[in-house]
């Protein structure tokens, strides 16, 4: 239990030294105790050395602010870091709830659609990927029921929409996605290789979901019913939306990316509260679907 509680100090601290500019020992250690976490100078000074030393974020003092500030080329992926903490400290505050009484799991109820996934796949994963291992499994393709066996340089694990994929390259060096649920007789390989893709989570930095489609990054814009904008607005679409039109009449964003199928089955779940209306290509393209579905009914 006392790791939880150190996660959960450094994930206060990081998250407040995010928001806040320049903060004084005194304030950070105070903002903790609000928080009823409490550190001592000398624990303080050993979080630091731990941030530092397991996630490589340098946490350093300016004399010019008289404060304390993360130094943003000490560290990568910092929003994923702070993901991982809070993922923690929820999975804590479900277990002390139910350890206190067994009885406490009828007040809580989870997403029963999120898929199973074996534990000792996604370790064997990992461990591939970390080792720059192939890996072999046998695939099921969910469109055509096929079964294929399929040898991978796995370079990334991706989670998108309450599943996980491992993302690679065959022998034909395509990058491409597996659905860790379609997935049997995974093996660890002996071979080992070289990555031809150094930073393969880039590839996704311009799309949505696991499409990666050959077209050019584009201007999206849409226009949401002004309620549903406040869906969109605390969960965005993506890293580069910008907020064009907020008012009583209409939410309207900007996201510049790649468009693929992803994309479009995210703006047709919104239905009738989302309208296209940049690019015109696809614009068209929602309408066309959209005209497709009502055959069904």
């Amino acid at each position: 239990m006392s790791q939880f509680k150190q996660i959960e100090r450094i994930s206060r601290l990081l998250n407040f030294l995010k928001y806040k500019a320049y903060p004084s020992k005194k304030e950070i250690i105070d903002h903790l105790a609000e928080k009823e976490i409490y550190l001592t100078e000398r624990s303080f000074e050993r979080d630091l050395k731990t941030i530092r030393e397991l996630f490589f974020i340098d946490v350093e003092y300016n004399r010019f602010k008289n404060g304390y500030y993360i130094n943003t080329e000490s560290f990568s992926d910092f929003s994923e870091w702070v993901q991982v903490f809070e993922l923690v400290n929820n999975y804590q505050v479900l277990n002390e709830t139910l350890i206190q009484l067994t009885s406490n799991c009828q007040f809580i109820d989870f997403d029963r659609s999120t898929l199973k996934l074996n534990p000792e796949f996604l370790k064997l994963i990992l461990k591939a990927i970390i080792n720059k291992q192939y890996i072999q499994f046998e695939y099921t393709n969910y469109q055509t029921n096929a079964v294929k066996s399929v040898v991978l340089q796995s370079v990334l694990l991706k989670e998108f929409q309450n599943r996980w994929y491992v993302c690679g390259c065959e022998d034909d060096g395509v990058f491409k996605s597996y659905g860790i649920d379609r997935i049997t007789n995974l093996e660890l390989r002996s071979e080992f290789f070289s990555p031809t893709i150094k930073n393969p989570k880039e590839l996704f930095d311009q799309i949505i979901g696991l499409t990666l489609e050959e077209y050019s990054l584009e201007q999206v814009i849409l226009s949401f019913h002004p309620l549903q904008g406040k869906y969109i607005k605390s969960q965005p679409l993506h890293t580069s939306q910008q907020i064009l039109i907020n008012d009583e009449i209409e939410f309207r964003i900007a996201i510049r990316v790649i468009p693929n199928y992803e994309l479009e089955e995210q703006i047709l779940k919104h239905g009738e509260r989302v309208k296209v209306i940049e690019p015109q290509w696809l614009r068209e393209e929602i309408k066309s679907r959209l005209q497709k579905a009502i055959h069904y009914y």
